[in-house]
């Protein structure tokens, strides 16, 4: 079985629909059934994620798993609705500094959690195949919608990072842990700087239509191709 995970309401009903996941399960989040797959939507915010991930995990022992969503440009080349292929993540409000730990390292020593490259391929694969725009990067996760251009030039500049949200890096954390093969998927709705908010909405449900047709992509993948 394969999961797709989404914190907004309308990623996880554009995944829904597309994958025809319709039938609901019991769990503290709105989880639902469908042929060989499961959608989750695990609400905004690294607690969120971490625990429906957790939770997912744990209860049903996927095979593997996509984090989808949408997420902020710090890089300059990325236009709105470019797919991000997250090579990895980094929590950027981690800050165990004072105790000689990189910013962003966690306290078991990790700083940048990783997808799964074969999940990463596969997902760069069925983009190009749709003809969407896509590149790989890093993500940086933190629990705050940054619509700040200094602190958005800040962020690139210390961890690297093409954009910014505000799960993935929590649920690559915990996928690392488990041993679970995860990918994070974003597509670009906004600058993360000032009018972030206004563009966020703006392209929204176009970003999350995008979602749904890369996920129905992945969901038919199998080991024969």
């Amino acid at each position: 079985m394969r999961v797709f995970f989404a914190a907004e309401p309308e990623e996880a009903q554009a995944l829904r629909e597309a994958l025809g996941a319709a039938t609901p399960l019991e769990a503290p989040f709105p989880l639902h059934l469908g042929q060989g797959v499961l959608v989750a939507e695990t609400g905004v915010g690294k607690v969120a994620a971490a625990m429906a991930v957790a939770y997912v995990l744990a209860r049903h022992v996927p095979e593997e798993s996509f984090f989808l969503g949408v997420a902020g440009a710090l890089n300059p080349a990325l236009k709105a609705l470019d797919l991000l292929l997250a090579e990895r993540a980094v929590q950027w409000d981690v800050d165990l500094t004072p105790f000689g730990r990189a910013p962003g390292e966690t306290a078991f020593g990790v700083r940048f959690f990783p997808s799964d490259p074969g999940l990463l391929a596969r997902a760069e694969a069925a983009a190009r195949a749709l003809g969407f725009p896509c590149r790989r990067g890093v993500v940086a996760t933190g629990d705050r919608f940054l619509a700040d251009p200094e602190e958005a030039s800040r962020l690139r500049a210390l961890h690297g990072a093409d954009a910014v949200e505000m799960e993935g890096g929590a649920a690559l954390m915990v996928a690392y842990r488990f041993r679970h093969p995860m990918a994070l998927l974003r597509v670009v709705t906004d600058g993360a700087g000032e009018g972030a908010a206004m563009d966020f909405q703006a392209f929204l449900k176009a970003a999350s239509r995008r979602l749904g047709l890369l996920a129905r992509a992945l969901a038919a993948y199998t080991e024969e191709g």
